[in-house]
């Protein structure tokens, strides 16, 4: 929350404003993919999918964004995207690219159809909060279901383990991830940035119908479980649908 920010001033925050950027990435041009990926092992879905047309309703509002961090306001939008992030060149570690939501290396082949990204943050250099919620839209329910098990496949090969963010004209920044959870349909876990007073980034993913939800929540010592919260929120608005 605001009054939890930490640090040092304005020097720590445009430090923090350089990982932020290398964080969301930029767009990778288009939003399609392989749709000839398989799908095994799911059950269908009996509702009908969700449209294309119907992502940018799932986003969560900035007051709503903003009560989930714990902040004393609404966070508020930065940017919002129809396409993959590409961040590939800034993690040379390919097991941790999956820090970036919507990240365009990690949704290769998977028959993914169309995505909204939203990336919500206060202006620089006074934010205290980073929010990128993403939603993924699949031709169908397999398709999601396919993509949330191999992410529980993939996730734990980060675990517990350092990766580095490059840093164009200073030193590279050094994140630990956490463990993996993977409880009640929701993937989860904590990257925190070395040396960055308590500044870590949760990272959540789930999938409803045929739609993936991919959320990172940052902050100094962000609020427990507020990616996991964002992301069951957004999967309680596709079950509406």
């Amino acid at each position: 929350m605001f009054k939890g920010q930490g640090g040092s001033g304005p020097s720590r925050r445009l430090a923090l404003a350089a990982v932020v950027v290398l964080l969301a990435g930029c767009g990778s041009g288009g939003n399609s993919a392989d749709t000839n990926a398989t799908s095994a092992g799911t059950t269908a879905s009996s509702r009908p999918p969700v449209a294309a047309d119907a992502l940018d309703g799932l986003l969560l509002s900035p007051a709503e964004i903003g009560t989930a961090m714990a902040a004393d306001a609404e966070v508020p939008v930065k940017a919002t995207l129809s396409q993959m992030a590409d961040t590939s060149a800034g993690k040379p570690d390919k097991n941790c690219r999956f820090t970036q939501p919507a990240e365009a290396t990690m949704y290769a082949n998977s028959g993914w159809k169309a995505v909204r990204s939203q990336e919500l943050q206060e202006p620089v250099p006074n934010f205290a909060h980073h929010v990128i919620q993403a939603v993924v839209q699949f031709p169908d329910a397999n398709g999601a279901s396919n993509f949330f098990k191999a992410s529980a496949q993939f996730w734990p090969l980060c675990a517990n383990h350092e990766y580095h963010v490059l840093s164009p004209g200073g030193p590279d920044k050094i994140f630990t991830m956490g463990a993996i959870d993977n409880s009640n349909n929701v993937l989860s876990t904590t990257d925190t940035l070395q040396d960055g007073n308590g500044w870590a980034c949760q990272r959540a993913l789930t999938a409803s119908n045929n739609v993936v939800v991919d959320v990172a929540a940052c902050a100094t010592n962000p609020a427990p479980g507020a990616a996991v919260n964002i992301a069951r929120q957004i999967a309680d608005k596709v079950g509406k649908l």
